[in-house]
Formats: C-alpha cells, structure tokens, sequence
C-alpha cells in the first residue's frame, strides 16, 4: 500500500471543477501505474506470491494533495482488490521535507477488513543520498508502524534502496532494492524479508520486480 491514495471519483470530481486553476499551474494532476510480479507492503505479500497491476492518480494544491490508489489483492478470502484513499499537506523547513496525512484501505468484498491510519514523515536529500522516516498512527485499534528509508544514487543513474520498519504486534521486515529509470519508465528489483513477532511460520522471503510509469 503506497501513500497515493481518497477516492477516483473525488479526484475526478477535483480536476473537473479546478480547470481554471491547473490552467494557471496552481493544482497538479498526476497518475500512475505499475505492474509487479508479488505485492509486497510491510514485508508481506499482499497478492499470495502472485502477479499484481497497480495504479493511481493524485491532485496537489500548494502542499496540499490527495489521491487514490488500486490494487488486486489475494488473501485467501472474499477480498480481490484495494482501494485506498488519502489526503494530506506536505512541504519544507530548513531543507528538511515533511508530510502530514491520513490514509484509508478499502478492500473490495471484505469491508471487515478495512482500516485507517494518520502519518508524519520527514525526510532529507543530500544530492547523492537521501533518508527518510515515517510514523504511521492507527487508528482505532490499527497497529503502529515505524518506517526508515534510505536511497544512495549509483553509476548510470542506478540507485540503492534501503529500508527498514516495525509494524508494532505483527512483526519487522527490511528491504533492499536496485532501482533505475529508462526515460519515464522506472525498473526496480529488491529482496524483502519480514519476521513476524509471534508465529515464525508466518515470516516471508521475497523477491520483487517492478516497472512503472507515471504521467
């Protein structure tokens, strides 16, 4: 689950009623979409090992910004997609980043399982490197989670990405990544590995390709 994320038709409803305002490049408009070959968040597959498309579109306004973001999913049950929702207000002080937000998943058929969350984040680029960390607040009664990222830029415009985190009651996971973009398509192939902290049958092993693009 990435933090793109309302709901399409608000998005839509958005662009359609802020014509005026994108015309003078006040609001932006972007999507995305991706395929990869297991959906992996939070150390932990999300598509049972399996092929997953992606996508989303978000709306940005002066630091302010929301969004959706889609997904198929398999967890063995009713569930076959995700359809997540979030909003919030990003910016700068003294060349450190920050971003403040809130974001719900929704999943198709199994409306039991949906939940939300509130997130701050900071983050700062040296030019060839840059770090980042995220507390993630659930929301009634959602675990909390701890995230920290690290990318250090590479020969021939790759990229190392480094990431570590603790989903609180459910267990840790870091990642390591290779990443590297061919003009506006983006390639990255990592290892995830998560420990979950009570059933050691549940700890996982992958690894994951990705391609995407943005426009």
């Amino acid at each position: 689950m990435k933090f793109s994320k309302l709901s399409l038709v608000t998005v839509l409803a958005i662009s359609t009623v802020s014509t005026t305002l994108i015309a003078d490049s006040e609001v932006s408009i972007s999507s995305n979409v991706s395929a990869t070959n297991n959906y992996v968040w939070r150390g932990m597959t999300q598509s049972a090992n399996k092929v997953a498309v992606q996508g989303g579109m978000d709306a940005e306004y002066m630091g302010l910004y929301l969004g959706t973001w889609v997904s198929n999913v398999d967890f063995g049950s009713p569930a076959t997609a995700e359809i997540d929702g979030y909003f919030g207000y990003g910016g700068e002080v003294v060349g450190i980043e920050y971003d403040l937000g809130y974001i719900k998943y929704a999943y198709l058929n199994e409306g039991d399982a949906n939940f939300e969350e509130a997130h701050f984040g900071l983050s700062k680029d040296f030019g060839v490197a840059s770090i980042g960390a995220t507390y993630s607040m659930g929301i009634d009664d959602a675990p909390d989670d701890i995230a920290l990222e690290a990318s250090v830029g590479l020969i021939e415009d790759y990229s190392l990405e480094l990431g570590w985190g603790d989903y609180d009651t459910v267990g840790t996971r870091y990642s390591v990544a290779l990443s590297k973009s061919f003009d506006k398509v983006d390639f990255s192939i990592g290892y995830h590995e998560f420990t979950h902290d009570t059933d050691n049958s549940s700890d996982e092993k992958n690894i994951v390709v990705s391609v995407s693009t943005g426009f």
